[in-house]
């Protein structure tokens, strides 16, 4: 037991001296955990090797690059704006139209890129300009649309998700459907603080647009808003029905992984020869880029797997669930306690590592605790999304501060009211779970 600490107490010793000296997140797991193996560990450090190989061979992993290439493309391929105008037709008349225009651009966007640093690059470059345009102020125009990209990784397809489901081995389809309606929730609680504020500081709405002009723009962007609806459609499928001589097969047509190759082949018609902004000879500049991103997280996955796999050997989940039930901790209670640690996480850590290094260590007491894994999922998703917009690591905030060329501080402070809008979401999800598992429960059964 007492080699057992000492290990762990050197590992997370190493682990956080690497941290405070800006040593990368994936060469700081890395490194953390080949240390610990040459001091401590019985095993050959080939296994290191083996393990870091086996971990980048899993089936669900697959689906993590193919969104990263689709987001690219749709990024670069004019979907973005096709996206803010029909939000703007729906939208735009109300006080603070264009600020709603870009929270609701960004829930649309992030049903088909799955990134939120994405969303806000591709919503905030158009849409945080066009604000200040209109007499919007500066703090105002910053804090909605910064806050509002974190919608990227709660709305389906996401990213986070995909990596919840292969830690916990909780289904990707289901965690996608139980996304949908907290994204709307606090989508539409962004939007109801932004109109709110707007109303109060007299904000300009836009003109009131006739159902001509958004049948117009609605056409101008199906091609974008149909992309949702093929994955959604392709992973869960249709009813089973009969139409006259006609039957219909319900069920589904792919896997989550298999949606995220289709994504990207549609992202490419739909860019290339329907939008026509991309030239079939710009898509290997913006695989490269693409690539630069997948590269950086899948090797933060291996190595916080190869970080879990010591966690694991040493027996570190048995032991907090344990805890956990000795201590007879209420699942209300727990859930506090992970949403503390989580967004003290958030604060020093991208979502990835995090779910890769604290989710395996508190699987065990959600499972004791019979807490719902997929209610358990998007309460981890909602607090990475915390952690994006709140400092020192929060990447929304370097994006938005990139944008306009703002200190980081002031980004901060100018998202901070809607920040408590996330925090005020995040304490209704996490103690009304039906808001989690409704749809689940709907399309797959009172059990799943």
């Amino acid at each position: 037991m007492e080699d057992s600490l000492l290990m762990l107490f050197t590992l997370f010793t190493i682990l956080i001296l690497m941290f405070l000296l800006g040593v990368p997140i994936a060469v700081s797991l890395g490194m953390s955990v080949i240390i610990t193996f040459i001091f401590f560990s019985d095993f050959p450090l080939f296994i290191v090797a083996q393990r870091l190989y086996a971990n980048l061979t899993h089936y669900p992993l697959m689906a993590v690059p193919f969104f990263i290439i689709a987001g690219k493309i749709m990024e670069r391929g004019g979907i973005a704006r096709r996206l803010i105008d029909f939000a703007n037709t729906l939208v735009g008349q109300f006080p603070g139209g264009l600020a709603l225009t870009g929270i609701l651009a960004c829930m649309f966007f992030a049903s088909i890129s799955g990134s939120s640093t994405a969303t806000v690059a591709a919503i905030g470059s158009i849409m945080i300009p066009g604000m200040l345009e209109k007499g919007y102020g500066r703090n105002f125009a910053v804090g909605s649309i910064t806050t509002a990209g974190a919608l990227g990784i709660l709305i389906p397809p996401s990213i986070a998700m995909i990596i919840y489901g292969f830690v916990t081995e909780t289904s990707v389809g289901k965690l996608f459907i139980a996304g949908i309606i907290p994204g709307i929730f606090l989508g539409f609680s962004l939007m109801v603080v932004s109109f709110v504020v707007a109303k109060k500081r007299g904000f300009k709405s836009e003109r009131r647009f006739t159902w001509l002009e958004k049948t117009r723009a609605f056409k101008n962007a199906i091609w974008s808003l149909l992309l949702p609806v093929i994955v959604v459609v392709g992973i869960y499928g249709v009813p089973a029905m009969t139409i006259g001589s006609w039957h219909i097969k319900g069920g589904g047509i792919f896997t989550p992984t298999e949606a995220a190759a289709v994504c990207v082949i549609y992202a490419v018609i739909v860019s290339v020869f329907i939008y026509k902004e991309i030239k079939l000879r710009d898509l290997p500049g913006v695989i490269l880029q693409s690539a630069n991103i997948i590269a950086m997280l899948m090797f933060i996955i291996t190595t916080a797997m190869l970080f879990g796999f010591i966690l694991t050997n040493a027996q570190v989940p048995h032991h907090v669930a344990q805890w956990v039930i000795e201590h007879n901790f209420s699942p209300w209670l727990f859930l506090l306690m992970v949403n503390i640690i989580l967004f003290f996480a958030g604060d020093f850590m991208d979502p990835t590592p995090i779910i890769m290094i604290f989710i395996p260590v508190l699987f065990p007491a959600v499972e004791a605790l019979g807490i719902d894994p997929i209610h358990f999922g998007i309460i981890v998703v909602v607090n990475m999304e915390m952690g994006l917009v709140t400092p020192p690591i929060g990447m929304n905030l370097y994006v938005a501060s990139a944008i306009m060329n703002m200190p980081l501080y002031d980004v901060l402070r100018a998202s901070l009211p809607w920040i408590l809008v996330i925090v005020f979401v995040l304490i209704v999800i996490t103690y009304v779970p039906v808001i989690s598992t409704f749809l689940p429960k709907l399309m797959y059964g009172r059990y799943y």
